[in-house]
Order: C-alpha cells, then structure tokens, then sequence
C-alpha cells in the first residue's frame, strides 16, 4: 500500500470516528428530549393535592387547572353531584363536585370515609358545564352553587383508610 494510499485510509477511518461521535450526541439528545413536548402551553392542566379552602379563597388560580383533593363528602347535591369542604376550617365555603367520569359514584355511608376527586376547577355555570362536559344537570339543585368554584370530576374514588395502607405495607 502506497503513502498516498495509507493516509487516504486513515482520513476515511477519522471520518468515520467523528461520523460516530456525531451520531452518538443526536441519539443522546433525542434521549433526553423524547419525554419533552415544547409545544404543549403552559395553561395545559397538572393535577395537584390541594385544600377545598385555596379554591375557594384562589378560584381565579385554579380556573381550568386539573386538581385532586381529598375530602369527606358533605351532602348530595343532586343525582350526580355532592358537596367537599375542608373539615379544618369551619369558615370556608363547600365546593360542588360534579361527576363527569360516565361512572356512577354513591357516597359512602360512613361520613368518616373521605372520597379523592380528580378533575377540573370551573365556576358553576350550568349551561356551559352541560354543553362542554355532555351533562344534564338540573338547575334546581345548584342555585346556591352557581358562579361559585365548582371540581368536574374526571375520577371519583374513595380514599384509602390508613387500616387499609398499614396492611398493604405488611405484605
């Protein structure tokens, strides 16, 4: 093999190296970045535990904001809504929890238990919450509730009971 020969081969084989290392950095980036959706706004929903009271005190910080709270259930308002209210502050106001999640929710008998709602913050405006959400609520039981904040509920469960926590931490 010639000089000429040899160095031509090296410089391919450079290449080919550096032609590596580049690969190796996009795929490293394309790692990092594959979770992350730069388009998405900033406005889009991120469910968090909160106290009925900051809804009630902050509604315009939660308006459209996916929240989760986790509360015992005061009294049915109407056949697919109840009322939620934080049991520490005896001055806050009750926030109406609407089920939107196409399951039936019964409240549980015993007051004790506590029900974990996940859903949308909105002002309880009845024509626009039927209409967006496909409901039909009756007026009626919602007079008292109505431009107040108000839980659309994409999930309804009830809470864990800590006797039901300490067993399943034995297993």
């Amino acid at each position: 093999m010639s000089k000429a020969e040899e160095t031509k081969s090296n410089a391919g084989s450079k290449r080919g190296f550096g032609d590596l290392w580049v690969l190796i950095a996009l795929s490293v980036l394309a790692a990092t970045f594959r979770g992350c959706n730069f388009s998405q706004p900033e406005t889009t929903p991120t469910s968090k535990l909160v106290n009925t009271s900051e809804i009630t005190y902050n509604t315009d910080q939660f308006i459209y904001r996916t929240v989760t709270i986790r509360s015992k259930a005061l009294d049915k308002i109407g056949p697919s809504s109840f009322t939620v209210k934080d049991k520490q502050l005896f001055d806050s106001e009750p926030i109406v929890v609407v089920n939107a999640s196409g399951v039936p929710f019964n409240l549980p008998a015993d007051r004790d238990i506590e029900v974990v709602v996940t859903g949308s913050v909105r002002r309880l405006d009845i024509p626009t919450i039927e209409r967006d959400y496909n409901l039909n609520l009756q007026d009626q039981y919602y007079k008292n509730y109505i431009n107040k904040p108000a839980v659309i509920a994409q999930e309804i469960k009830l809470a864990p009971q800590q006797n039901q926590i300490t067993q399943t931490l034995r297993k």
